[in-house]
């Protein structure tokens, strides 16, 4: 197949890496997973997508002791190519559903388009694959829904790509907030995703447009929400322990007049029981502070990013027993203590018996591990299809919003799968 000739059904028909013409998980599954005697001790896995976020999971997922992958699968050549220079061994394919006849296969990767997360992860599911599907998960919610019903039916395993589940700071910065409280009652929060770029991939040929920058164009992708905010609402979701019942919103394709039909901004309030409200924001013209979930509380306020976490005190609050053996950093002219996983340790461990390790690991390879332990023991993955289905629909809702300038109710009914 010739780059050029890539046609809509072409990709329909093939993998993609990109379109062509263009975070409170439960602990086990109710009868999730393959009976013992079938899960193998060697997970034979193959990739559908192999752009540049899949390659760079393929290129994780290889790492992992007891996972071998057999088969890569793109339309487009050049991801297909490098791929297979990083599972060596590993078999070509154009064609998605060709791949998914083969019975060696245990688990599939697909990191495609948004818009075709759904058909490929139900094909694969009922192919009687174990499947991780990268973030967000399904272009509508009625697609979220029947991928969550798939994996029930089938009893097989469904991750999304949520990668702060894996990453420990947060789980410390979780428990900072529900056990410890620190932050006391949490009233408010802010969360952000600033770059300062056009988003856009290079492209070896204006016919490329649409198949490498996919996320630009609303039949294809939600844009920011679906990209960058569904990750910041799962961990508000995750650590409110709730999700939002209401949403409004304003955004515009204001600065960056390139032809791209997603918004290049995006400002959005949640609002979460007990009158909770979670302001959003993502842009593309300013990357001060990147991006953060600050968590702002009656005693104090935690913001918290993949790398580290930052506590300040409110100076009402009562003095926290092992705040003076904390790490501490002067940030916007105050004393905030670090909360990297490892600093407020010390006298934890003493009082309450609470060891924290903070050894720096990468969140990909981590939740591709979980992955692929899953798929060996049954457990039910931590983002699993729930917790994914409650970020993609407030972040589908607040794209709604914006576009019809009126707040939208999120329904309990919205949420089951």
């Amino acid at each position: 197949m010739s780059e050029k000739s890539i046609t809509r059904r072409d990709f329909l028909k093939g993998s993609a890496a990109a379109v062509a013409t263009a975070s409170a998980g439960r602990a086990m599954a109710q009868g999730t997973g393959s009976p013992a005697s079938r899960r193998p001790s060697l997970v034979r896995a193959a990739i559908i997508g192999p752009g540049s976020q899949g390659t760079m999971l393929l290129g994780q997922a290889v790492k992992i002791p007891g996972v071998k992958f057999v088969a890569v699968c793109d339309i487009y050549d050049p991801h297909r190519e490098k791929a297979l220079k990083v599972a060596e061994g590993a078999e070509p394919y154009t064609d998605y559903r060709k791949m998914l006849e083969r019975k060696d296969i245990d688990a599939v990767v697909i990191a495609t388009p948004l818009y075709l997360h759904a058909p490929m992860t139900i094909d694969a599911l009922n192919a009687g694959k174990h499947v991780f599907c990268e973030k967000m998960m399904a272009y509508t919610v009625d697609q979220a829904k029947a991928m969550g019903r798939a994996a029930k039916s089938t009893k097989k395993i469904l991750q999304l790509g949520h990668q702060r589940h894996a990453n420990e700071g947060y789980h410390h910065a979780y428990r900072m907030i529900n056990q410890d409280k620190v932050c006391g009652k949490v009233t408010q929060i802010k969360a952000q995703w600033h770059r300062n770029g056009s988003w856009r991939r290079a492209i070896p040929d204006p016919a490329y447009e649409k198949l490498l920058n996919w996320r630009m164009y609303k039949e294809y992708s939600h844009g920011l929400m679906a990209e960058l905010g569904s990750h910041q609402i799962d961990v508000v979701n995750w650590f409110l322990n709730a999700v939002p019942i209401s949403v409004m919103a304003a955004g515009g394709i204001d600065y960056w007049k390139d032809g791209r039909s997603t918004y290049d901004n995006i400002s959005v309030i949640f609002e979460y029981p007990n009158g909770v409200k979670c302001v959003y924001t993502s842009i593309t013209t300013n990357e001060h502070e990147g991006y953060t979930e600050e968590f702002m509380g009656d005693q104090g306020t935690l913001i918290v990013n993949p790398d580290k976490g930052l506590l300040f005190r409110e100076p009402k609050a009562d003095s926290l027993v092992w705040a003076p053996l904390a790490h501490k950093d002067a940030s916007k002219g105050k004393d905030a203590i670090i909360l990297d996983a490892g600093a407020t340790r010390k006298d934890r461990e003493k009082s309450e018996g609470e060891a924290i390790t903070s050894a720096k690991k990468n969140d990909y390879y981590e939740e591709l591990v979980e992955f692929f332990d899953c798929v060996r023991t049954g457990k039910e993955p931590r983002c699993n299809p729930q917790v994914a289905l409650n970020a993609c629909v407030p972040c589908i809702m607040a794209n709604k919003a914006a576009e019809t300038g009126k707040k939208i109710k999120l329904t309990p009914k919205m949420y089951e799968i």
